[in-house]
């Protein structure tokens, strides 16, 4: 499975954590329920690069969202459609279905290679074994023509 699916569903699993932490009516600051750059990052155990690719993929699937506090702080939080797609485990699941169909694919070409390379094989060999029966054929014959040449003489 390729990793950004495993991000995907790292970082939604790191802020559903924070967001369960916080629920409670008394909830009053983003910062209860969503985490900073940073804490995100410490949370997921991969690359900032890789995170920041996800983040931006997530955010456009409505499964997270980005909140600027003061001071140029970012807060990112969960969406009632990122626990859907956290409890869902739908990143994984698309993750796991890319690689069969992935894995399909090679397994069909390379059939088609193995087949085609059959054909072609198979096609000189019966090619190889035509030619060689014809001249054996014409040698038999032309040893039948000089059998029936010697008889026709006596």
């Amino acid at each position: 499975m390729e990793n950004k699916f495993k991000i995907r569903h790292a970082i939604l699993k790191s802020l559903h954590e924070k967001r369960s932490e916080g629920t409670s009516p008394n909830t009053i600051h983003v910062s209860e329920i969503a985490r900073t750059w940073l804490e995100l990052v410490e949370t997921v155990d991969f690359s900032e690069n890789k995170i920041v690719e996800q983040i931006k993929y997530l955010e456009n699937q409505k499964d997270i969202y980005t909140q600027e506090e003061d001071y140029y702080i970012f807060y990112y939080a969960i969406t009632d459609i990122g626990i859907a797609s956290f409890y869902d485990q739908k990143y994984l699941d698309e993750g796991k279905k890319r690689s069969r169909e992935k894995y399909h694919d090679i397994i069909r070409n390379w059939s088609v290679t193995i087949l085609l390379i059959l054909a072609i094989l198979t096609f000189t060999i019966n090619a190889y074994v035509t030619i060689k029966r014809n001249s054996e054929i014409e040698n038999l014959e032309s040893k039948l023509k000089i059998i029936s040449n010697q008889i026709n003489r006596k």
